[in-house]
């Protein structure tokens, strides 16, 4: 197996040091051989075009703007063993959810993925990355997905890691939105030792949009580390990120969120929030929002919040016939309601929630 370990600089702008969240670790893992990586099962109707190779693929000037740390980008195209090509034809709107499920086992444990998806103009339709592993297998994920949201298309992108607790995960994805474009990303890390994830979106068209909604469960000792960004190019942008977290036992966790206006996104808009639900006294939480401004004529806004459950919230529960764990189960499902609705896929919803509560159970 090949690793390269590299410190990745994880701030737009560095803050005090001693602080500890401008850099992290980053350990990649790559295939003996090329081919290969397991099964991917694909669902999609027969008008999208879906293709294991890059071959012919010319990502122009855009390829610039899907930013991606270029220590981890260079990685992954020299040991990337499955790619995936994706792209939803002009003004075709897809019914249901492409999914893309990707599972790792004892033959097949080390997944290097490279995976490109392509909004036609005017195109509307979701994307579903589900990544899971076998309970006590040692796996690795590195994954890259870039998205490219041509002038008027609508795409949301569902990418949900339910790797096991002695699996390895590194992320980034990074997305261009062009004029009149939304962009919606749902992310829900969930699994993994040390699950290091990031997220890059470039609104580079007038009245492009981009909704960016993560979900995050720490438990036992993990160690998560995430960073996500939207960068305001054109004008009148607007954008929308927003976190629920909750976190167990003795994890840790480092959240950085990032709206940047650039000079020329004059009449932009952002918000940038996140909650966490503290369920011991034993957890880190480091929430790094950043807003950076190269522009006047433009609106941002962040918000933070966190903290252990309610008592009177707790009590009012427990005294209509509720125990302690199943009330907090439903604070926790609270907490993850108002993102987990908007997957459009019910099995996946139900699937987050049936993890959230059995990490309760071991150590809420």
């Amino acid at each position: 197996m090949r690793q390269l370990a590299a410190t990745i600089n994880r701030m737009p702008v560095n803050t005090w040091r001693r602080l500890d969240v401008n850099e992290a670790e980053l350990v990649m893992r790559g295939p003996d051989k090329k081919p290969g990586a397991g099964g991917a099962n694909i669902q999609a109707s027969g008008q999208i075009q879906i293709r294991q190779n890059f071959e012919g693929l010319d990502f122009g000037e855009d390829a610039a703007k899907l930013f991606v740390p270029a220590e981890m980008g260079a990685f992954i195209d020299e040991h990337t063993n499955r790619r995936h090509f994706i792209r939803i034809p002009n003004d075709h709107t897809e019914q249901e959810p492409i999914v893309l499920a990707m599972r790792l086992n004892g033959e097949n444990q080390v997944l290097v993925d490279d995976v490109v998806i392509e909004a036609g103009e005017g195109s509307n339709a979701a994307v579903i990355l589900h990544y899971t592993s076998e309970n006590g297998v040692p796996a690795y994920h590195c994954g890259r997905t870039r998205l490219i949201v041509h002038r008027n298309a609508r795409v949301k992108l569902v990418k949900v890691q339910m790797l096991g607790s002695e699996a390895a995960h590194a992320d980034a994805i990074g997305g261009h939105v062009q004029e009149g474009a939304q962009l919606d990303v749902i992310i829900a890390e969930l699994g993994a030792a040390r699950p290091l994830s990031g997220c890059n979106l470039v609104l580079d068209g007038e009245g492009a949009g981009a909704g960016l909604d993560v979900v995050y469960l720490g438990d036992g000792r993990r160690s998560l580390d995430m960073s996500y960004r939207v960068e305001h190019r054109g004008r009148a942008t607007v954008s929308d990120i927003c976190a629920k977290g909750i976190l167990l036992e003795r994890s840790k966790k480092v959240f950085r969120d990032t709206l940047d206006f650039v000079r020329g996104a004059s009449g932009s808009k952002g918000r940038e929030e996140e909650s966490v639900l503290m369920l011991s006294p034993e957890v880190r939480n480091i929430s790094v929002p950043l807003l950076l401004c190269g522009e006047d004529d433009v609106e941002g806004e962040h918000a933070m919040t966190s903290g252990r459950p309610d008592e009177r919230i707790l009590f009012y529960l427990m005294s209509r016939g509720i125990n302690e764990l199943a009330a907090k189960k439903l604070l926790a499902q609270a907490a993850f309601s108002s993102i987990i609705e908007k997957i459009p896929d019910a099995a996946v919803r139900n699937e987050i929630l049936g993890t959230v509560h059995k990490s309760i159970e071991r150590g809420g």
